[in-house]
């Protein structure tokens, strides 16, 4: 008969003091995740960035390293929602094209935008979710802006053969249902865990692509 009870090893367990200087040292050690990641610098400013402040996605760091890691120069991408991400692609890839519901945030991000980016206001309904059809197709598509299931079925027509796609926030039911849906007819189907720039809380991102596949999956 098979043991159910849970197997657990000793450990050694620390004052409260000593915690509490552990837990302090996590802001100042430089290989600290709090630092290097520049999670403590996002936090205290309130932006995504990095350890230096250059701009990072909202996404979990997990899925980040990838990027970071994989995207080339040659790779085109297109962005339901701009912002930071924006930015992020932008010094790493041929062309971003980007749109964006607020019209607001939108003339902000172009002062800052370099010339490789495309980046538009487009109100919701169907003109936004079909926006990437009105362009050659692209590497990679990031789902973070309105009616994100419909963009997601919208937008796999419009990926390159070796193509891929970000979902943010992929915990979500009806985006978890879809998912699903991506599977059966072919995708894989890669989640990503963790905290993100500015928070420390629990998050998901999932990647979308086939056997064959631009960041070599």
């Amino acid at each position: 008969m098979t043991n159910t009870n849970k197997i657990t090893l000793p450990g050694k367990k620390r004052s409260a003091m000593r915690a509490l200087f552990r837990f302090l040292r996590l802001g100042t050690h430089p290989q600290s995740f709090v630092k290097s990641s520049g999670l403590l610098r996002s936090f205290r400013e309130n932006r995504p960035v990095d350890f230096a402040g250059n701009p990072l996605p909202w996404l979990p760091y997990s899925l980040i390293r990838i990027l970071d890691e994989r995207v080339t120069s040659e790779m085109r991408v297109f962005e339901y929602g701009a912002g930071y991400s924006t930015l992020y692609f932008a010094h790493r890839v041929e062309t971003v094209v980007s749109i964006e519901h607020v019209e607001a945030w939108v003339a902000t991000l172009k002062t800052a935008m370099p010339e490789n980016v495309v980046l538009e206001a487009q109100n919701k309904g169907e003109s936004y979710i079909e926006a990437p059809s009105r362009f050659s197709k692209f590497d990679l598509i990031l789902i973070d802006g309105l009616d994100r299931s419909a963009c997601m079925e919208a937008a796999k027509n419009s990926l390159t053969e070796r193509g891929v796609m970000i979902v943010d926030d992929s915990h979500r039911e009806e985006i978890a249902v879809k998912i699903l849906e991506f599977k059966s007819s072919g995708f894989k189907a890669l989640p990503f865990f963790g905290p993100r720039p500015t928070s420390l809380i629990e998050t998901q991102a999932t990647v979308l692509y086939k056997e064959s596949n631009v960041l070599d999956l």
